[in-house]
């Protein structure tokens, strides 16, 4: 993604990400849950690295690069215990 802040997975709990869900569109949200529920699955059996993008109510978009430990209905705990609540999440990259 263009003007993306690349950052630490530990530096996620710095950020305040809002309450608003940043897409709007519900097939944009549905294809985010497939992705996240891939990215899980991927990055627990084959220890792969996923690229997860945030963007923050100001509109910066930040990219971490982390295993996806587990995925909830509205919460993505990265390796190391860091917290991304999904409606943050703008697009995942396996």
């Amino acid at each position: 993604m263009k003007n993306t802040r690349i950052i630490n997975p530990s530096d996620i709990r710095m950020f305040y990400f809002g309450s608003q869900d940043v897409l709007t569109n519900n097939d944009e949200k549905e294809a985010r849950k497939h992705k996240l529920e891939r990215a899980m699955i991927l990055s627990n059996c084959e220890h792969i690295p996923i690229s997860l993008y945030m963007r923050l109510p100001n509109g910066e978009t930040l990219e971490t690069e982390s295993d996806v430990v587990d995925y909830a209905d509205d919460i993505v705990v990265l390796k190391g215990g860091y917290y991304i609540p999904v409606w943050a999440i703008v697009d995942v990259d396996v």
